[in-house]
């Protein structure tokens, strides 16, 4: 190699390495090709303030609107991998290559994410309310579509990775079965991946599950949602939110806990299987009123104010939900979500 072109490598080579320094960004060979990866933003997160996407719909949404968010003060984002059950195996049902520009995306514009394997949704193909939700076969069934997202994860920065939402709806009465998973999982899960680890537990009518969370860093608590009372009895509804968080401080002790797709349903948009929408509460929960837990765009607004005053010193953070019905932007409670989420 003659000098000028040993001066034009070392250029070439001092170039790659500046832009990768600032701002993350360096290749990697997967089976056929480099693919680009964007490393998270190089900030300090001390709360998390997040929003839930469950499908690539949301996803997209959030990255053409990520200058809304980011007026919102949202910092970090919840990614779902949406797997299915195929005959004998579990897959992606949504296209990894998307999932995998998301994350750049949201990296290149100073978000974080959160990564979470999720199996709760109609079309992962079982009832969750039978034998078909076996417990620990199903969820061994999954492990290996865990570990090789956990793998992503480490390779993309993320900076949560949880290995299932919802993990009761693959362990119908068998709580044990989680815990034992949970457990099996977690030094598999350290050895690929060294950022932080979560695990949902779920809030439902009858109270949440108990599980051997022992070494992870993070207890996800989802499913506290607003009703109809607060508009006339908000007592209540502030009654059951710290009749919550008293119950996972004593079940879960010493754990660090994030708020994860806690919020407040107001229509009139859903997605077809949303268990709280008026039309389909008599199927989901014939004993209560059908619009239970539809709330005006007010209330959706106090609900939120109710709920970060009583949970923020609390928690490491927020996950809100923004699917179909569920969504804050352009109703009174943005304003209150930017408020404190810029606190």
């Amino acid at each position: 190699m003659n000098v000028k072109a040993r001066i034009l490598f070392v250029s070439v080579i001092g170039t790659i390495l500046v832009s990768c320094i600032l701002y993350g960004c360096f290749f990697i060979f997967s089976g056929n090709e480099g693919e680009e990866i964007t490393k998270p933003p190089n900030t300090t997160i001390t709360k998390y303030k997040g929003i839930w996407l469950p499908s690539l719909r949301e996803v997209n949404i959030s990255l053409r609107d990520i200058d809304s968010l980011k007026l919102d003060g949202v910092n970090i984002v919840a990614i779902s991998v949406k797997i299915c059950l195929e005959g004998d195996s579990i897959m992606e049902c949504e296209s990894e290559k998307q999932i995998r520009n998301a994350i750049n995306e949201f990296h290149k514009n100073g978000i974080r994410v959160f990564l979470i394997i999720n199996p709760a949704h109609p079309d992962f193909g079982i009832n969750p309310f039978s034998s078909e939700a076996s417990g620990k076969p199903l969820l061994d069934k999954i492990t290996p579509i865990v570990l090789k997202w956990a793998n992503i994860s480490e390779m993309y920065g993320i900076e949560i990775f949880c290995p299932a939402n919802e993990p009761q709806l693959l362990s119908y009465q068998k709580e044990k079965d989680v815990s034992d998973w949970a457990q099996e999982l977690l030094p598999k899960l350290r050895e690929i991946y060294h950022g932080k680890i979560g695990f949902r537990v779920q809030n439902m009518a009858e109270g949440f599950a108990v599980y051997n969370l022992t070494g992870y860093d993070y207890v996800v608590f989802g499913g506290l949602t607003c009703t109809k009372d607060i508009e006339e009895n908000p007592g209540w509804v502030e009654n059951i939110i710290k009749r919550a968080v008293n119950r996972l401080k004593e079940v879960y002790p010493g754990q660090k806990y994030i708020f994860f797709d806690c919020g407040a349903f107001t229509g009139p948009d859903y997605y077809w299987w949303e268990p709280v929408a008026p039309a389909n509460m008599p199927r989901t929960m014939p004993d209560l009123p059908r619009d239970f837990f539809t709330v005006s765009n007010q209330s959706q607004a106090e609900f939120y104010d109710m709920f970060f005053n009583i949970t923020w010193d609390e928690t490491e953070g927020y996950f809100i939900p923004v699917y179909k019905g569920w969504e804050y932007r352009g109703k009174p409670a943005e304003k209150v979500i930017r408020e404190w989420f810029n606190k």
